[in-house]
């Protein structure tokens, strides 16, 4: 298949070129309607759309398409609007068709078919028939998508604002973007895009790569970077390994009294306020005691803690709750090394109770690595040339 571009023998050389990068199940929708329309059909409809944006006073939704197609539209805007729209099956905004027009345009998916209409491509058609096929692979290549992939992985679970810093440097050597709002913008529409192919979760604000998206990563990258991604994978998979097993030796082996306060350092760590070790014998088995903000309203917890390898049973859970009233509680949580029985769990949240929150050795191991307490992490720096700067020299001294 054609492509277009002078690229590097890793495929660094490629250049972002499109802003709103689209999701492309929609792509896939437009690519089979717009070959019964011309080009001038296509841009005639975009310049339209721009001319009714409106004005604060009076704005116009863009939401609701069955209520302003037909009202805000005629002749060959209408005709093609509402072939978008209902063909798409409703999935499809004709207001927000510039995106993967432009992509279309760029990548030679679609050209003019000579007898004025447009028509697919052999890349239009691999594109629409093969989803993660050659056509998808090379556009997630060339349009940084496959970069956003290898950051994501390398950084684990991230935040959009984490990957903003990584991603404009890339931008700053693959592409002429450089406005903070289009490098935020370019970065969000490709996060959707991933998102809309499974290729990335989202869980509480921070995006992870998942299991297909590493096999597609490992199948798509240049060869020597996914071999390098992978090495390094299996690196910090076997340190995380090792490092919990030896985090877990250690909390068995502490001493009780530094064992809470490493439990209440963890919940000062969680926004817990007020977090007080009871240091005190006789207290109903509550080791910390501390205060939590939920939504408008501040609630006291205790905390229970056991530092040993037998299994926490039901009757733990009953006695915890029943030390409650003492110190004015309205909840607990039993933290500890080993693990909880099947009536413990049954018994922490039985309808009517006061909830007991469940903290095994492996949740705990979780929270100290999540909070760097006791852990610390190391960045690894990995170099690639930069044959786009290499390229740039070379072609000043050609002439």
């Amino acid at each position: 298949m054609e492509e277009t571009g002078r690229a590097a023998p890793d495929g660094s050389g490629r250049r972002v070129r499109v802003p709103w990068f689209p999701v492309y199940g929609e792509l896939r929708h437009l690519l089979r309607i717009w070959p019964g329309f011309t080009k001038s059909h296509v841009t005639g409809l975009h310049k339209r759309l721009a001319e009714l944006r409106g004005n604060p006073q009076n704005p116009v939704d863009w939401q609701d398409p069955d209520s302003w197609i037909r009202a805000k539209l005629k002749g060959e805007d209408l005709k093609l609007a509402l072939a978008i729209w209902k063909e798409s099956g409703k999935s499809v905004n004709p207001r927000y068709t510039a995106g993967p027009w432009i992509l279309s345009q760029k990548y030679r998916l679609l050209v003019d078919g000579g007898n004025g209409n447009l028509r697919l491509t052999e890349r239009g058609r691999d594109f629409i028939d093969h989803e993660f096929g050659e056509a998808e692979a090379l556009l997630d290549l060339q349009e940084g998508a496959i970069e956003l992939l290898v950051i994501l992985a390398d950084s684990g679970p991230a935040q959009r604002g984490a990957l903003l810093d990584p991603w404009a440097e890339f931008l700053k050597r693959r592409s002429g973007f450089r406005s903070p709002s289009t490098i935020r913008g370019t970065l969000s529409s490709r996060l959707r895009n991933l998102l809309a192919r499974r290729l990335i979760n989202r869980n509480r604000l921070k995006y992870t790569v998942t299991e297909t998206g590493l096999q597609y990563l490992e199948r798509v990258a240049p060869p020597r970077l996914g071999d390098e991604l992978e090495a390094i994978r299996n690196m910090t998979r076997k340190r995380e390994a090792a490092v919990r097993q030896d985090l877990h030796k250690h909390l068995l082996q502490m001493d009780p009294y530094a064992f809470e306060h490493l439990v209440a350092r963890v919940l000062e760590a969680m926004d817990y306020e007020n977090v007080e070790v009871t240091g005190q014998s006789g207290d109903g088995g509550v080791d910390v005691v501390a205060e939590i903000e939920l939504g408008v309203t501040s609630v006291r917890e205790v905390v229970q803690v056991k530092r040993h390898k037998r299994t926490i049973q039901a009757k733990d859970v009953a006695a915890l709750r029943g030390s409650l009233f003492k110190f004015e509680a309205v909840r607990g949580t039993i933290v500890t090394t080993s693990g909880f029985a099947r009536g413990a769990k049954k018994d922490a949240f039985a309808q009517g109770a006061a909830p007991i929150t469940l903290i095994d050795g492996k949740k705990l191991i979780d929270l100290l690595i999540k909070h760097e307490i006791g852990v610390r992490k190391h960045d690894i720096e990995v170099l690639s040339v930069d044959w786009e700067g290499l390229a740039d020299v070379e072609d000043l001294g050609g002439g």
